[in-house]
């Protein structure tokens, strides 16, 4: 019987994002280019097919075959795009995911960089286990099991030659050589006013949470930090944070947006979920965000507030990376609710609990902020293709778009 390494639904919507194909060459894709790591055999394939095209996210239409009947051949639709996108921002939770994840990427044009360092220490954490186990095999003497923790060991250096790999060749690797060579990189926080600000001027985002944002510059990965981060103490967003992380450096806080955070859910409310007291019963099955991100820390805080232990949450440890992970999960009926924003529910037509709104900032090195190629972003803030872009996203409040919070030394 054939092992199904991954859930194929989302990985066959990255097969269809390159052209439409039809259910054959799917099956000969897979198993001509993605083996070990991910095998499917035709009854699943159709199965995944029905079901993809059944949420909207493939559409089929009937071809003509070569002196043959006609057959079905699949297109993916601008929603299977968004859940495709969605499913390759969050972290794996294989290695064979993760190898699936680079190849398609790679096809596609994005970046899995971010999925990268999770994946090397789960790694570095399986090849210590294997050396253990090999080690304690050959004191026992025991030549079965020396043989298959020896194989394992094996198998899991070679994926960390893999990333190393991957590493030297992605063209998202840290840049080393002029800086005015290169566009800009704006890591940090996940936002889809920052994505759209960032396709206004040519530019490219990295969603790492607002911590790995913040501490992204100093390690030359980006030139911004964008971070929504809530100190429970002073009540003060971004501030604390950058002094706290960045004590050594000089740096400039420009505010992008006010936006609404709160709580995803369902369409209708068949849960009737109204605030985060109702995330303690037990029937509610919730999808967190990564560790990092400014939304989990708001949660986290409200949740202290209201004198919940978030450690005691059902699925509280299931994290995704995106504010659209959160949303694809609720959408599909994988989980009941998730933290995220008024944009993102309304942009997947489900409904939203506000628990409040937060300050966005831009954190720029000082000699960034003065440099002519930052100027740029600054004055597209102003402009009105940026305005117009926020109104169509919902919660988002621009009176202090674009002007300077505070300088921080």
């Amino acid at each position: 019987m054939v092992k199904h390494s991954i859930s194929p639904t989302h990985a066959l919507l990255g097969l269809l994002m390159t052209g439409e194909r039809h259910g054959y060459e799917l099956k000969r894709t897979v198993d001509a280019e993605f083996a070990p790591y991910w095998r499917i055999d035709f009854a699943q394939l159709y199965r995944s097919l029905a079901k993809l095209t059944r949420a909207g996210w493939v559409k089929p239409r009937l071809q003509r075959g070569e002196g043959g009947p006609k057959r079905k051949v699949y297109s993916i639709t601008a929603r299977g795009r968004q859940a495709f996108e969605a499913w390759i921002a969050e972290a794996a939770k294989s290695r064979d995911e993760f190898f699936v994840k680079v190849h398609l990427a790679g096809e596609c044009g994005l970046s899995v960089a971010h999925l990268v360092e999770p994946q090397r220490q789960a790694l570095e954490d399986a090849r210590a286990k294997h050396s253990h186990a090999q080690r304690a095999a050959q004191d026992a003497g025991k030549a079965g099991r020396l043989v298959v923790s020896h194989a394992a060991l094996h198998e899991t250096e070679a994926s960390l030659a893999a990333l190393d790999l991957y590493q030297a060749i992605a063209p998202q690797k840290r840049r080393a050589t002029s800086p005015a060579s290169h566009p800009l990189v704006i890591a940090g926080s996940d936002d889809p006013l920052l994505a759209r600000l960032a396709q206004l001027v040519h530019t490219s985002t990295n969603p790492v949470g607002s911590i790995g944002g913040l501490l992204a510059p100093p390690q030359r990965q980006a030139d911004i930090a964008g971070v929504h981060l809530l100190d429970a103490d002073t009540g003060e967003y971004n501030i604390p944070f950058v002094r706290h992380l960045l004590p050594e450096d000089d740096l400039v806080l420009v505010n992008l947006a006010f936006r609404e955070n709160g709580l995803i859910i369902a369409r209708g409310n068949p849960k009737n979920i109204r605030g985060v007291r109702d995330l303690t019963r037990r029937n509610i099955r919730f999808v967190n965000r990564a560790r990092g991100t400014g939304t989990r820390l708001l949660l986290y805080s409200k949740l202290k507030k209201a004198h919940i232990d978030p450690r005691t949450l059902n699925d509280w440890g299931h994290s995704v990376a995106t504010h659209d992970a959160v949303a694809a999960a609720v959408a599909t009926g994988n989980a009941e609710v998730g933290p995220g924003l008024r944009a993102t529910a309304v942009a997947w037509n489900l409904d939203f609990i506000p628990l409040g709104e937060e300050r966005y900032d831009l954190v720029i090195p000082r000699a960034e902020f003065e440099s002519p190629r930052l100027q740029t972003i600054l004055s597209a803030l102003h402009t009105q293709d940026f305005r117009r872009a926020a109104e169509t996203l919902a919660g988002y409040d621009l009176a202090r778009s674009g002007k300077v919070i505070a300088r921080v030394k």
